[in-house]
C-alpha cells in the first residue's frame, strides 16, 4: 500500500512540475526546455541537444541515399531537403558541357561528367557489354560477376560480396523456423526454399520402411520411425497389460499400481503419485476459488 502523499524531491524544474532525486534525470530533462539546440542534423531538420539521440538519429541517414546530386557529392533520403540543395547549383553555372545540358560550379564534377561522352571507353567489362571510363565504377561492376562470393547465407542460397548486404538479408530468417523438414534438422521460414530442399530427399531414400510407405536418407529418423511398427515390446507390466520400448515411459505407468498415493488433495479426495499430474489438478481449485 502507498501513500497518496506527494514525496519531496530533491531536483524540482522551475519551468514545469517536473521532479526527481537523481540529477543526472534533472540535467537531462532541463535539456528539453533548452530553447537553441546545440546538435543539428545535415540531413533532415532534426535538431536535439542530447548527444545519444543524436548519435542514434544519425544511423538513419547512414545507410545508401535515395537522392544523389549530379552537381557535387552531396546526398540525401529526403526529397525536399534535396530540391533545397538543389538550388545552390542553380545560380550560374561556369563549367557547362558542349555535348549535353549538364553544367555545374564544380571543377571535379564536371571532368567526371565529361568522362560519360569520351567515346572510346578505357574500361570493358569481358563478361557483359558494360563499359566505363571510371575504374571505381568497373571495379565495383566487376565484383557482380566474381564467381565465388565472399559472404554466404547458412540458411539458404544467397551469397554476396558485400558484407553488409549479407547483414541486412539475415534479418530475413527468424529464429524460429516455422517450416521444418521432416527427414533432417533443416528449418526455414521461406516457403519456396523448403519446397527446393525437399526435393534433395525426394530422389532415392537410403532407408525404406517395410510396414509403410516411410522412407529416408537419415538413419537416426528411422530408427526411431520403426519402433512405431516393433509389435514384440520389450519392456510390460506385471500387473497388466502395458507394454512399451521405452523404459522411462514404464516407470510412469507403474506408478498407477502403486497402493499408497503420495500426493493427496486437501480439497477433494483426489490422490496420486505422479507429481505433474499433482500440480495440473490443483489449479483446478485455483480457479474456482
Amino acid at each position: 500500500f502507498t501513500s497518496s502523499k506527494t514525496v519531496s524531491k530533491a531536483f524540482k524544474c522551475a519551468t514545469c512540475d517536473y521532479g526527481t532525486n537523481h540529477k543526472y534525470s534533472f540535467k537531462q530533462h532541463l535539456l528539453i526546455h533548452k530553447g537553441f539546440k546545440d546538435l543539428k542534423c545535415g540531413e533532415c531538420d532534426y535538431e536535439t541537444n542530447n548527444k545519444g539521440h543524436f548519435n542514434q538519429h544519425l544511423l538513419r541517414h547512414k545507410f545508401s541515399k535515395d537522392f544523389k546530386c549530379a552537381g557535387c557529392d552531396y546526398e540525401t533520403n529526403y526529397r525536399s531537403n534535396f530540391k533545397q540543395h538543389l538550388l545552390i547549383h542553380k545560380v550560374s553555372k561556369d563549367l557547362k558541357c558542349v555535348d549535353c545540358d549538364y553544367e555545374t560550379n564544380y571543377k571535379s564534377s564536371f571532368k567526371q561528367h565529361l568522362l560519360t561522352h569520351k567515346v572510346p571507353k578505357d574500361f570493358k567489362c569481358p563478361d557483359c557489354d558494360y563499359k566505363t571510363n571510371n575504374k571505381n565504377y568497373f571495379k565495383r561492376h566487376l565484383l557482380t560477376h566474381k564467381a565465388s562470393k565472399d559472404f554466404k547465407c547458412a540458411d539458404c542460397n544467397y551469397e554476396t560480396n558485400n558484407k553488409r548486404y549479407l547483414k541486412r538479408h539475415l534479418l530475413k530468417h527468424k529464429r524460429s523456423k516455422d517450416l521444418k523438414c521432416s527427414d533432417c534438422d533443416y528449418g526455414t521460414n521461406n516457403k519456396q526454399h523448403i519446397k527446393q530442399h525437399l526435393l534433395k530427399h525426394k530422389v532415392s531414400k537410403d532407408f525404406k520402411c517395410g510396414t509403410c510407405d516411410y522412407g529416408t536418407n537419415n538413419k537416426q529418423l528411422f530408427k526411431q520411425h520403426l519402433l512405431k511398427h516393433k509389435v514384440s515390446k520389450d519392456i510390460k507390466c506385471d500387473n497388466c497389460d502395458y507394454e512399451t520400448n521405452h523404459k522411462n515411459l514404464l516407470k510412469q505407468h507403474l506408478l498407477k499400481h502403486k497402493p499408497s498415493k503420495d500426493f493427496k488433495c486437501a480439497d477433494c479426495d483426489y490422490e496420486t503419485n505422479i507429481k505433474g499430474s499433482f500440480s495440473q489438478h490443483i489449479l483446478i481449485h485455483k480457479v474456482s476459488k
